[in-house]
Order: C-alpha cells, then sequence, then structure tokens
C-alpha cells in the first residue's frame, strides 16, 4: 500500500524540531571569543570546544539515530529534547572550562535528535516527493544552523552566554510538549533487534557504493563548513574589523543562501539531477574559498562569500541525501547513521585542524586548506563518473544488463 503524504503540520513542526535542537551545536560558533576571555583560552584552543561539541553529535549519531529503526521515532525525539534542555542548563552554569565542555559534549549528543526528525520526513513521505519531504525538513534544520549564530550573537551582547543557552533549553521544552500533543506515532514496520541494527547498518556501507561515495563527500562538505564557522569570529573580532559579538552574530543570515540552495537542490534531485548539483556545490566551495584566501579586507565582500560558501555547502548536503534515500527502504536511520556519523567526522577534523591551522597561519591559511577540501570533493565526483562510465562500457562489451554492485541506478542521477 502506497504511503500517504505527510500532513503539512507534522512536516512544520518536524522543520522546527530539527532547526530548534541542531541550533544547539551552533550557538557557540560567534562566542568563541567571548568563551575565549571568560576561561583565559589562548589562540586557537577556544576552536577546540566546537570540536569537542560535533564529536558529541557524532556519537549520538552512532547510538542514537539507527534506534529510530527498531523503536517509535517520535517517543524517541521526545526523550532526547527534555534531555538536551536539561544539558543546557548545564552550559549556561558551567563555573570552570571542564564542565562547560562536558555539557557541550552532552548537547552534541542529544542534539542528533535533529536527524530523527529528517528520517521520520524520509520514512513517512512518497517516494516521488521524499527529496522535496526531506528539503522541508532540511529548511528547518539550515535555518536552525542560520538562526542560532545570529540569536546567540545578539542575546550574548545584550544579556550574557548565560542567557543563551537558558532560553534555548526553555525553548526545549516547548518543542517537547508540541511533539507530545501534535505528531503521530509512527506506523511502519519496525526492525527487532538492535544487533541486526547495527549489523545492517555496516553491511550497507561495504555493499553499498553509493552509500561509500556519498558518505566522503559528506564529510569534506562539513569538514569546509567547520573550517569556516569555527575560525570566522576569531578573524572578524580581530583586524582589520574588530567587529562586536552581535555584529558577527548577524553573520548566520549569509547563511540563509543555504536555506534558498536546499529548496533548489531538493526540487533537482527528485528529478534525478543529484549529481549536477553536487559538481555545481563543490565548485562553489571551492571557489568561495579560494576568493577568501585571495582577499578579505573588505567587510561587504566577507558577507557574499560567507552566503555562497554555505550556499555550496548546503546543496552538497541536501544533494547526498537525496542520493541516499534512495538505498534501503526501511532503512532511513542506518543509512543516514553511517552518512551522518561520516559527516560530522569531517566536522570534527574540519573544526580541530582549523583552530591548528589558524594559530600557526591565520586565516588565510585556513582558506588555503578550504579549496584544497573544495577541489578534493570535485575530483572524488570526476573518478566516480569515470567509474561509472568504465562499468558500462564493460556491460556492454559482455552483453550484460542490470546496475552496478550495490544497486546503484545511474551515477549521473543519483552520485
Amino acid at each position: 500500500m502506497p504511503r500517504q503524504r505527510a500532513p503539512r503540520l507534522p512536516l512544520v513542526l518536524l522543520a522546527l524540531v530539527a532547526g530548534v535542537t541542531v541550533a544547539n551545536t551552533y550557538y557557540l560558533q560567534p562566542l568563541l571569543h567571548v568563551i575565549a576571555d571568560t576561561f583565559g583560552l589562548r589562540g586557537g584552543s577556544p576552536g577546540l570546544l566546537v570540536t569537542v561539541t560535533q564529536a558529541g553529535y557524532v556519537i549520538g549519531l552512532g547510538t542514537l539515530l539507527p534506534l529510530g529503526d527498531r523503536f517509535d521515532r517520535r517517543r524517541l525525539m521526545l526523550i532526547t529534547i527534555v534531555v538536551s534542555a536539561a544539558f543546557d542548563l548545564l552550559v549556561a552554569f558551567a563555573g570552570n572550562v571542564v564542565v562547560f565542555a562536558i555539557g557541550l559534549l552532552g548537547l552534541g549528543v542529544f542534539s542528533s535528535v535533529a536527524q530523527l526528525a529528517v528520517t521520520y520526513a524520509a520514512a513517512a513521505a512518497e517516494p516521488a516527493r521524499r527529496a522535496r519531504s526531506v528539503a522541508a525538513v532540511m529548511a528547518g534544520l539550515l535555518s536552525g544552523i542560520v538562526l542560532a549564530r545570529t540569536y546567540a550573537g545578539w542575546l550574548a551582547q545584550v544579556a550574557g552566554v548565560r542567557a543563551v543557552f537558558v532560553v534555548a533549553g526553555v525553548a526545549c521544552i516547548v518543542l517537547a510538549l508540541a511533539i507530545a500533543r501534535w505528531l503521530p506515532h509512527e506506523r511502519v514496520a519496525k526492525e527487532r533487534s538492535l544487533v541486526v541494527l547495527y549489523r545492517t547498518a555496516m553491511a550497507l556501507l561495504r555493499r553499498e557504493p553509493l552509500l561509500r561515495l556519498r558518505a566522503g563527500l559528506g564529510f569534506l562538505s562539513f569538514a569546509a563548513f567547520s573550517m569556516f564557522w569555527t575560525t570566522m569570529a576569531l578573524a572578524l573580532s580581530g583586524p582589520p574589523f574588530h567587529l562586536s559579538t552581535g555584529v558577527i552574530g548577524l553573520f548566520g543570515f549569509a547563511g540563509l543562501a543555504g536555506v534558498l540552495a536546499a529548496r533548489v537542490v531538493g526540487h533537482q534531485a527528485d528529478r534525478g539531477r543529484a549529481g549536477v548539483t553536487t559538481v555545481a556545490s563543490f565548485s562553489l566551495i571551492a571557489l568561495s574559498w579560494l576568493a577568501l584566501a585571495v582577499d578579505r579586507s573588505s567587510l561587504l565582500w566577507f558577507v557574499v562569500l560567507t552566503a555562497t560558501l554555505d550556499a555550496g555547502i548546503q546543496g552538497a548536503q541536501l544533494s547526498n541525501q537525496a542520493a541516499i534515500y534512495l538505498l534501503a527502504p526501511g532503512a532511513q536511520g542506518r543509512v543516514t547513521m553511517v552518512y551522518m556519523v561520516c559527516y560530522f567526522l569531517g566536522g570534527v577534523a574540519g573544526s580541530s585542524s582549523a583552530s591548528l591551522l589558524y594559530g600557526v597561519g591565520g586565516f588565510r591559511t585556513v582558506a588555503v586548506a578550504g579549496v584544497v577540501v573544495g577541489v578534493l570533493g570535485l575530483v572524488i565526483m570526476a573518478a566516480a563518473g569515470f567509474a561509472e562510465r568504465r562499468w558500462r562500457e564493460r556491460a556492454r562489451a559482455t552483453g550484460t544488463s542490470g546496475t552496478p554492485e550495490g544497486g546503484v541506478a545511474r551515477l549521473d542521477e543519483v552520485a
């Protein structure tokens, strides 16, 4: 029996869940220089706090997200959002950097609920509209990322860093009440064994070349993202700009370009053009980083390049997700777990390496590394296309038919 089209209210609520919870992992980025002064941190070491948060998110993806294929995602979202609220309060009232870091780690783990919202939407949607349903929830997620920085920068300047996380905790509680009231329980068959869940997740990675390809591209795209936002506040608070926390937070609005890119990519992916949008996205990433490496003396230029970089990164992300959800119907949680663990490992690598590079050579050195990341994504796509063409030539020569190993249809369509 075909799935019913997802009602509008649950999609809006899922978008809010994704946006509010993922925001927990981004409040820190425009506040790093303030946190550094509060706890006496120097050089690029404040950026390592971002790494701690992202490491927590990876742990959450690897442990909590697959449970969506075993248990009702609505119930999981309720539990994890309430726990996230508790960690928001721990971060808000931390008296030293160790407790602060522990709070950030826990906040990262349970903020992975954002991806439960994405997989809920993917599982509930009709196949022909899956990419658009995912894009709708992703638009909420991306809006949360964008507004998190602006909100955090503004509120920290007005009421202090503590207020940022107190209000975030209250927002999570309100959202949990909304889920309990309006989000329906899932009505799909669930895998019974947790052992089978984790074993099949690893089997998917071994069996599906498309998943490996997209996981690698996700690693690179989020590395590029984290490299920028981990060092951006440090660069803008110093010479030649000397911007305040509130003004730095406004740079989050430039990320609205990523939200717009998600809508465009969602429509194109449903038409089988995820390969084209991926190449376009990584081209934009490489060119934006190149421009930042060459010249960042103009504040307006910095704003424009922030927008183009975010658009490229979010376009790559949605292209990847549209492709992987063609795999293994009924296992969206496991597919998403494998992909998002690789994705956020890229974030951990990006934020930690950017912190080190910034301490060594400043923002320009980080930008050069960003160019390398973008170009590497294009090289991987070119190699995937070459491998696909060789497979098809062999298939024609031997008279075989079908699809490449792992059931991948056409790399120019879904890769």
